[in-house]
C-alpha cells in the first residue's frame, strides 16, 4: 500500500515459467494504464478489449515487440484497472519487462495477490478463488476435474438456487410472523411446509453430491474385508506390487491396519488391509476382537469395500452380517478368494468375482470392478471440505426447523433458517447483508403497505 486507504499497482508474470511461444504479465491497480503507457510505448490508446501493439526498449537500438490488452475497473479480474502485456515467450525478456515497470512505480505482486484482490472486489468468491488455486496445483485429471467443476457457471448457479430456496422459505416465514394476515395474503401452514420441503430437498441433493465426490487428496480408498485367513493379505500384495505386509496361515496375524498406494489408469488408490472380521471365530482372543472392531469403525467414509469370501472355507452367516454392517452404505465389490483351492468350482460364486492370487486369475477383472464402483469427480457440487461441513450444518438446522410445530414456534423456526443460511454463506465469505435481502424479498412478494 502506498498510503492509508490507498491501493498500489502490482505486477507479476501470469504464465508458467520457462520458454514458450508466448508469455504474459499483468498490471493491476490505479496506475496500471499510466505505467503501461510509460514503459511499453503503445501505438494507440489503451481501450478496453482492444489489442494494442507496443514495444519494450532494451537500448536505443534494440526493442522487443509486445501486445497490450487493457481492462477498465470494475470490469476486470481484480475489479481494478488492469493491463496484460503479451510478449514472446523468452524467460529473460519477461524479467526485463517486469524490471522497468517496477522501476516506474509498480510493486511485485505477492503470491495469490491478484486473486485476493478479486475476492475483495467481489469479482469472485473465496470458494472460487481457492478452487482456481486447486486447479493450478492439480496433480492429475481427477483433481483438475473437481476444481474446474467448482469454477463452472452451472455449478455456481445450482449453489445459488439452493440459497434462493432457503431465502424463500425464510421470507415466507418472517412475513407470516411479522405482518398482518391481509398484507401477506393469508400465508398458511401448507405454504410454509412446502417452502421448507423445497429447501430441504435441495440440501439433500447437495449432501448426496458431496458424498459422491472423491477425497480431497485425490486418492480413492479400497478396503479389504473378510474372515481371518481368507487370503486378504495375499490379495493386498497382489493389488499393490512392492508393498510389504505379513502373510501367514495363522488366523489373526494382521492386527494393525496396513496401507499401500498404487496408481492405475491415471488414478491414485490407497489400499487398506486389516484384521479379519468374524466376531465368533474360535481362534481369536480379546485383543484380536478389539483390533477387528477398531478397523471396522475407522473405515474411510468413501472407501470401496472388497468383501472377501474364502473358496476353501465359506464363512458363517454371522461373519457375513458383520462384514455387511461394517461396509454400511459404501460401494461393495464381492470377491470369492483363493479359487485355486476350488478347481472344480464346487463353491458357488453367488455373484462374486472368482480370484486366485496364486494363479494370477481374476485380478484384472477385480480392478475393473473397483474402478466401476469408485466415485467419480465429474462435477461435484462441493469439492471443499469446509463448504461440505457448512452444507451439513445447514441441513441439520433445516431438519430441526421442519420438525417444529408452526403454531407458536415461528421465531425459533426463523432462527433455525437463519443459521442454515449463515452456514451455507460462510465458505464464500461474501459479506451478504441478510436482513436487507429478506426485506427486499418480503416487500417484493407481498403487497405490504399497499
Amino acid at each position: 500500500m502506498s498510503g492509508a486507504g490507498a491501493v498500489d499497482t502490482i505486477v507479476a508474470p501470469i504464465t508458467a515459467p520457462g520458454a514458450g511461444e508466448r508469455a504474459a504479465l499483468r498490471l493491476s491497480g490505479p496506475r496500471a494504464l499510466a505505467l503501461a503507457r510509460a514503459v511499453c510505448a503503445p501505438a494507440g490508446p489503451l481501450e478496453p478489449g482492444r489489442l494494442v501493439p507496443g514495444e519494450l526498449a532494451f537500448s536505443e537500438e534494440t526493442a522487443a515487440p509486445l501486445l497490450l490488452l487493457a481492462f477498465r475497473a470494475p470490469c476486470s479480474l481484480t475489479g481494478e484497472d488492469v493491463v496484460e502485456v503479451h510478449l514472446p515467450g523468452w524467460p529473460a525478456l519477461l524479467a526485463e519487462a517486469v524490471a522497468p515497470l517496477v522501476a516506474a512505480g509498480a510493486r511485485p505482486a505477492a503470491r495469490g495477490e491478484f486473486t485476493r484482490r478479486a475476492v475483495a472486489a467481489g469479482r469472485v468468491s473465496l470458494r472460487q478463488g481457492l478452487a482456481a488455486g486447486r486447479l493450478v496445483e492439480a496433480r492429475d485429471a481427477e483433481e483438475a476435474a473437481a476444481a474446474a467443476a467448482e469454477l463452472s457457471g452451472p455449478l455456481r448457479a445450482r449453489h445459488a438456487a439452493l440459497r434462493e430456496a432457503l431465502l424463500d422459505a425464510l421470507a415466507l416465514l418472517e412475513a407470516h410472523a411479522d405482518f398482518e394476515e391481509d398484507d401477506t395474503e393469508a400465508v398458511g401452514e401448507a405454504d410454509l411446509r412446502a417452502a421448507l420441503g423445497r429447501a430441504q430437498a435441495g440440501l439433500e441433493r447437495l449432501a448426496a453430491a458431496v458424498a459422491a465426490a472423491p477425497p480431497r487428496d485425490g486418492e480413492t480408498d479400497v478396503a479389504l474385508l473378510g474372515p481371518p485367513n481368507a487370503g486378504k493379505s495375499a490379495l493386498f500384495l497382489a493389488l499393490c506390487p512392492g508393498a510389504r505386509t505379513t502373510v501367514s496361515p495363522v488366523p489373526g496375524t494382521t492386527r494393525d491396519a496396513l496401507e499401500a498406494r498404487v496408481t492405475r489408469g491415471g488414478r491414485r488408490w490407497r489400499v487398506l488391509d486389516g484384521p479379519g472380521l468374524d466376531p465368533r471365530h474360535p481362534d481369536l482372543g480379546p485383543l484380536d476382537r478389539q483390533a477387528m472392531a477398531l478397523f471396522a469403525a475407522q473405515l474411510p467414509e468413501r472407501a470401496v469395500v472388497l468383501d472377501l469370501e474364502d473358496a476353501a472355507a465359506p464363512s458363517a452367516p454371522g461373519a457375513r452380517a458383520a462384514r455387511a454392517a461394517a461396509a454400511g452404505a459404501r460401494p461393495v465389490v464381492r470377491v470369492l478368494s483363493r479359487c485355486d483351492l476350488d478347481p472344480d468350482r464346487r463353491v458357488p460364486a453367488e455373484g462374486r468375482l472368482r480370484v486366485s492370487v496364486l494363479l494370477g486369475t481374476g485380478l484384472d477383472a477385480l480392478w475393473e470392478a473397483i474402478e466401476r464402483a469408485a466415485p467419480r469427480a465429474t462435477a461435484p457440487d462441493l469439492a471443499m471440505a469446509g463448504e461440505a461441513r457448512a452444507a451439513a450444518r445447514a441441513a441439520e438446522a433445516l431438519a430441526r426447523a421442519g420438525s417444529l410445530p408452526l403454531q407458536g414456534e415461528l421465531p425459533l423456526l426463523a432462527l433455525e433458517l437463519r443459521e442454515a443460511l449463515a452456514a451455507l454463506d460462510e465458505p464464500d465469505d461474501a459479506g451478504r447483508q441478510l436482513p436487507e435481502e429478506l426485506l427486499e424479498r418480503i416487500f417484493a412478494g407481498f403487497c405490504i403497505g399497499k
